[in-house]
């Protein structure tokens, strides 16, 4: 669960850390903070069959749980029971990340996919069913600029809007591609292939796999592009709008709540503009400084703003 507030809290089955608590307790019944988080804006989280994986506002990716396939991206087949840097997709500009049973999948904002872990129905796009350790580029998608991804138990789905057409690779066993197997993209054949063309990024098709009983069914269907949501954070206009003296006073209190509860949100708040912020890691924050000093600078001149804040 992801609030608004930032803090990723996680519950339930536990074997291989996949909660990022720090313990392998075989199940947990009540929400827990996932600590190592704490104060990383993040996005989106994800979660496989025994892995789970988070990407931050700045496109930073965090993965952990069970890596038997290598689908923690990581370089290795250790368990991680606490969310670990996948240095390998630094810079990589991340704005989506979807897990399989066994693997996982992230698009950037480039519209580039790239695929990890368990390869054996050929669910990673390569045209081979070996397994991958880190992060590799799908080479055949290479300049169809995708923008949307989403891994079923053995397959892939993604969506190209300049073409308007769903591409899917992995395993078909129960009719999900429209046929047994496939090692690399290859478009499906559905009735949202043979719709109008997508407009521009506003709306763009989004593939879905769901798993209901025995059977895993995939679900086709058009709306808003919402890459990178994510958590509370200060929006244009929001501070012109709390030192306006036509503004709700209860309103402005609630909205200022919501944005300084925590360091996530905070943090979320003054990333460096134009995708710079992009280009944070371990050694880089992300954060600009100056955008900082100008927001308290600006609400400065409105007292109770000021002390709120």
């Amino acid at each position: 669960s992801l609030p608004e507030g930032g803090e990723l809290f996680t519950w339930g089955q536990n074997g291989h850390g996949q909660l990022g608590i720090g313990s392998q307790t075989a199940f947990i019944t009540q929400p827990q903070l996932v600590e190592r988080l704490k104060g990383i804006s993040l996005a989106q989280i994800a979660a496989g069959g025994a892995h789970s994986a988070a990407v931050s506002l700045s496109g930073a990716v965090y993965s952990w749980g069970k890596n038997d396939f290598g689908q923690l991206g990581l370089g290795d087949r250790e368990d991680r029971r606490c969310p670990s840097y996948v240095d390998a997709l630094e810079h990589w500009k991340t704005v989506f990340i979807s897990c399989g049973t066994d693997h996982t999948a992230v698009l950037s904002k480039e519209g580039l996919v790239c695929t990890f872990g368990a390869g054996g129905a050929g669910q990673l796009g390569h045209n081979s069913t070996r397994n991958e350790l880190v992060p590799r580029v799908v080479a055949e998608l290479w300049g169809a600029r995708v923008s949307q991804v989403a891994c079923g138990s053995q397959h892939t789905l993604v969506y190209v809007p300049s073409l308007d057409k769903v591409y899917s690779f992995g395993s078909g066993e129960a009719g999900q591609l429209g046929n047994k197997r496939r090692l690399i993209p290859l478009p499906i054949n559905s009735p949202a292939n043979a719709r109008k063309s997508c407009q521009g990024n506003d709306h763009c098709g989004c593939v879905q796999s769901v798993f209901i009983s025995s059977r895993e069914i995939t679900f086709i269907y058009f709306a808003q592009n919402s890459h990178l949501n994510g958590i509370a954070t200060l929006k244009d206009g929001d501070v012109d709008a709390w030192i306006s003296d036509s503004s709700c006073w209860r309103s402005v209190k609630k909205n200022i709540r919501a944005i300084f509860l925590s360091e996530a949100c905070i943090n979320g708040s003054f990333l460096e503009k134009r995708d710079k912020h992009f280009k944070t890691s371990k050694e880089v924050s992300g954060v600009d400084m100056s955008e900082v000093q100008r927001f308290y600078e600006k609400i400065s001149n409105k007292p109770k703003v000021f002390e709120r804040v």
